[in-house]
């Protein structure tokens, strides 16, 4: 039996960032009246990405003696 190795969370994370802001521009371009709520949509997915990105502090751990 050959086991897969499944992508990690980042690697997902990152492709559908990826293909999220490839699809909010190509939209963006096609339509011209939209084209704020699209670049909306592009700067969420790139902050969420990088929001997602910085380690969490381990602040409940510092508290406890």
């Amino acid at each position: 039996m050959s086991f897969k190795k499944f992508p990690s969370r980042d690697e997902v994370l990152a492709t559908v960032t990826v293909i999220m802001v490839i699809g909010s521009l190509m939209l963006a371009v096609i339509d011209e009246k939209s084209r704020p709520q699209f670049m909306d949509l592009t700067k969420f997915a790139v902050g969420t990405y990088s929001g997602l990105l910085i380690p969490r502090s381990r602040s409940n751990e510092r508290d406890t003696p």
